[in-house]
């Protein structure tokens, strides 16, 4: 908790308007010991946590969390390979004996309160709530209705132009965009293997990264299907992913890469000594194409949809 702690004594100096905690909208992570933490360094005594996103199907309802109307226990988030979502019980979700869950026609009092949500009218009514004495945390829906309080959203700059050769990094566990890649994208993928992974065969992956780069100018690597957890830990795939993709880069002078999964950007990133960005371009919401150094990258998180510009790209749809 000490750099959250830094981090907030940063912002806090900088004196905003307004500190936002921004969350994963499905809890994974240690959210409620970061909150806590950031309301003793604010001198607050109480925060609103909106974790869910009606806009992408995650509501919080009696309690309990759906994604599309199922129970997230139920869904790819039971899978994480370090935070599974083993409950769809906002408070075993949360784990935390000062956190309550409020409706509308409740009250925010001291302490941790968790926001039920099932509608985008509910996130507008909650970011009417707001003030001065309470920290607002939580997802995308609700950073966008609160600035939808002060601001007017500006036009979007037109749709950049992918350089080439391109780099597309698959990281995440979400099963939707592995199927994706697995089913549409094999022409333009270096799959992975857990042999590779053991000191296998490096080479001849490398030559196939060569030709389909020469052939195409773009690039997928990903994990296949022979990688797994009970072999290798979240924490070891997420190196070597980006020692490959490291590889990959210095070999061919990729400057243009989209990052799928925001722990293995923050991977490949370190690998980089990257630490330093330029938002460019938001393709959407969460997918921001930035300017870091000499690189122009796009970061993804895993359970969101690919924007269309890249299916098309990459031929990951079914009508392309």
């Amino acid at each position: 908790m000490n750099i959250v702690k830094q981090m907030t004594v940063h912002a806090q100096k900088l004196n905003p308007q307004l500190i936002y905690k921004k969350i994963d909208s499905v809890l994974r992570g240690y959210v409620a010991d970061e909150v806590q933490t950031q309301l003793e360094v604010l001198g607050l005594k109480k925060a609103l946590i909106l974790p869910a996103n009606p806009s992408l199907g995650r509501t919080i309802v009696d309690g309990q969390y759906f994604v599309d109307g199922i129970p997230i226990s139920k869904t790819a988030f039971a899978n994480d390979p370090e935070f599974a979502i083993t409950t769809s019980d906002i408070h075993e979700m949360f784990k935390h004996e000062n956190s309550k869950i409020v409706s509308k026609s409740g009250s925010i009092d001291e302490g941790l309160n968790i926001g039920e949500m099932e509608f985008l009218e509910d996130v507008l009514f909650w970011a009417g709530q707001v003030n001065g004495n309470c920290l607002p945390a939580g997802s995308g829906d609700f950073f966008d209705a609160l600035l939808k309080k002060q601001y007017n959203k500006q036009n979007d700059t037109d749709e950049p132009q992918l350089q080439k050769p391109h780099l597309y990094v698959s990281g995440t566990s979400f099963t939707k965009s592995r199927d994706l890649i697995k089913y549409f994208g094999s022409s333009y993928t270096a799959f992975i293997t857990a042999d590779i992974l053991r000191g296998n065969d490096e080479a001849a992956w490398l030559n196939k990264v060569g030709a389909i780069l020469k052939d195409h100018q773009q690039l997928i690597i990903a994990f296949d299907e022979t990688v797994n957890n009970s072999e290798f830990t979240a924490a070891e795939l997420r190196v070597k992913m980006a020692a490959y993709v490291k590889k990959v880069i210095d070999q061919f002078g990729i400057r243009e890469v989209l990052i799928e999964g925001g722990a293995t950007a923050t991977s490949v990133f370190q690998a980089f000594g990257l630490n330093c960005f330029e938002p460019v371009y938001e393709w959407q919401r969460g997918v921001v194409q930035m300017k870091a150094e000499n690189f122009m990258v796009t970061v993804k998180p895993g359970s969101y949809e690919l924007p269309h510009y890249f299916k098309v790209q990459y031929k990951l749809h079914q009508d392309v």
